[in-house]
């Protein structure tokens, strides 16, 4: 990237600025090549900040929240890349229930503060990855509560620069998916409103849905999370797993052994290879049961 273009970035965030920096550090994969500049705000008004910035510059921009839930290419990616997740981004309490939260806010470390306070609600989307701003965007969830059913309001940047603050009702929020796919525009906090409990409960429960979670997946290994979406009436798991994909690798891209619906990474793996084994289950899925699955997680360009 132009040298002067990454000094005039320096200037406009307080954050760190990485010229050059491999994607494959910054996504859970552990996937992907350089990118133009990777840019991590300090918080949400660095993150508008710089984001304003580069869009005035037009600059090509991809935003990402933890690095989860994305494939990065093996080429890597021209422009700025902002990764919004940050131990700098603030949660604030509002009372009466009401907690804000920036979107580069990892959304574990959300769940946690709010039971602490004995805030109940979030417990369940414990095991989420990524960040609250990913959450909102993929309406993260459980089989037993999705983000969008304890928020109240989100605060975005449109891309001409304007702060709009959005009430649920008008985020589109479907089973993984919002407005906020492919609109460009920049969330830079949400806003819940949760119930009162008791802190002590909600640890434990914290704790049980972590142990839970890492019986049923493979977080032992990189991988983004559930590949696919749950087709209506069924499961992607269990598709894959009837079509006999369990197992199947391509490179080091591997379907788990343990979730079907994830595939791992174990060691070498490239997008490429992720990719090449994504369209190899679609294939024998759609040809055992007629079902063509939709891809969950996002590959970025």
């Amino acid at each position: 990237m132009d040298r002067k273009l990454v000094q005039e970035i320096r200037k406009n965030v307080t954050g760190i600025v990485l010229p050059g920096e491999p994607l494959a550090r910054h996504t859970t994969y552990r996937v992907g090549g350089k990118a133009g500049v990777l840019v991590c705000p300090r918080d949400a008004d660095d993150a508008a900040h710089i984001y304003s910035f580069v869009k005035r510059e037009g600059v090509a921009c991809t935003v990402i929240g933890g690095g989860s839930n994305v494939i990065a290419p093996d080429e890597g990616i021209d422009g700025v890349v902002i990764k919004t997740m940050s131990a700098s981004a603030r949660i604030f309490f509002l009372g009466g229930g009401r907690v804000r939260a920036d979107a580069g806010v990892p959304f574990l470390d959300l769940v946690r503060a709010t039971s602490a306070r004995g805030l109940s609600g979030l417990e369940p989307l414990a095991g989420i990855p990524g960040t609250v701003g990913g959450a909102v965007v993929m309406n993260a969830g459980t089989r037993d509560v999705d983000t969008a059913q304890l928020l109240s309001r989100v605060d975005v940047l449109t891309i001409p620069g304007r702060r709009r603050t959005l009430a649920t009702a008008e985020c589109a929020f479907g089973y993984r998916r919002s407005v906020f796919s492919g609109t460009g525009w920049f969330i830079l906090g949400a806003e819940f409103k949760l119930g009162r409990g008791y802190a002590i409960a909600s640890m434990r429960m914290i704790d049980a849905f972590l142990k839970e979670r890492g019986s049923r997946y493979p977080l032992d290994l990189p991988s983004a999370g559930s590949v696919f979406r749950r087709p209506h009436g069924d499961y992607a798991g269990r598709l894959i797993e009837e079509a006999g994909c369990k197992g199947m690798r391509v490179g080091d891209a591997e379907v788990s052994g343990l979730h079907a619906n994830f595939i791992v990474n174990r060691g070498a793996a490239r997008a490429s290879d992720i990719m090449a084994l994504i369209s190899a289950i679609r294939a024998r899925v759609f040809e055992k049961s007629g079902v063509y699955l939709e891809l969950e997680q996002i590959p970025i360009s």
